[in-house]
């Protein structure tokens, strides 16, 4: 009897464990299988704001017929800056991975703010008034706030706070002397900072109706010498090191050519 019981007993335990084995395996199946789909979700959520957000900055661009690939060329280049400027042991803790991530898609949205500013001003081919320049410069506070709103039904994120820093400060000015604000230093975002030399770069580099473009090695040289005034020069420094790679995306995501510029009239005259 007691054989008996100590077969049976061992034959159940054994049945027992393969069983308890069997669920275990396939309930990991289950929630890897949904651990992956919960992951593809992620990232198919990710792509559709990332597009519909791009999306939605081109619109705005496209009051422009000018801008051309601008966004493009902004995203690439602010991604290139931050991801040089994450090997810096200063900024290795700052400029993340999900830091350079960001950057590439919030960039889009730096001059979201101009759909407030009339196509009067906004496309006018001349020298913009102080009146006109004042308009011009308020599409800074139009777009943080367009931005904000949006933060206060949907939540804040790190992509939309970089956005909306992006989008406020990165017509400040490292000296002070920018707006909206007449902030100065490492009181500007360091988001806003990067996207200040990719968006002057492009204003200076690529022709306009109302501009010639300028030569990769000019465009460089009035950056080196902005540095300390408009620039962050440790951003600059960084920039320089790079700046070939500058040339390469100008080149690769050039515009179609347009009508015969007039002479250039300012260094930043309708770009600010």
């Amino acid at each position: 009897a007691v054989i008996a019981f100590v077969w049976t007993w061992g034959l159940q335990s054994v049945v027992a464990y393969f069983l308890l084995s069997r669920v275990q395996v396939e309930h990991s199946q289950r929630v890897s299988r949904s651990d992956e789909q919960s992951l593809q979700n992620t990232r198919d959520l990710i792509r559709t704001r990332d597009a519909v957000i791009f999306g939605l900055a081109k619109l705005a661009e496209s009051r422009d017929r000018d801008t051309g690939q601008h966004l493009e060329r902004i995203s690439l280049y602010s991604t290139r800056i931050a991801s040089a400027l994450s090997k810096n042991p200063r900024y290795q803790g700052i400029v993340t991975p999900a830091f350079v991530r960001l950057i590439g898609i919030s960039s889009a949205l730096h001059d979201i703010g101009k759909v407030g500013v009339e196509d009067s001003v906004l496309l006018k081919p001349g020298i913009l008034t102080a009146g006109e320049r004042f308009r011009m410069q308020l599409h800074a506070q139009v777009g943080a706030e367009c931005i904000r709103e949006i933060e206060r039904r949907l939540g804040t994120s790190n992509f939309l706070e970089m956005a909306r820093e992006i989008a406020y400060s990165h017509h400040e000015r490292w000296d002070g002397a920018g707006y909206p604000e007449g902030i100065s230093g490492e009181a500007i975002p360091l988001a806003a900072r990067i996207v200040a030399i990719a968006d002057v770069y492009d204003a200076l580099a690529v022709r306009r109706v109302y501009k010639k473009s300028i030569p990769h090695e000019k465009c460089v040289e009035i950056i080196r010498e902005e540095a300390g005034r408009q620039f962050d020069p440790s951003v600059v420094r960084v920039f320089l090191e790079i700046e070939s790679q500058f040339k390469e995306i100008a080149r690769r995501h050039a515009d179609e050519p347009t009508t015969e510029p007039a002479e250039f009239t300012h260094l930043e005259q309708h770009h600010q």
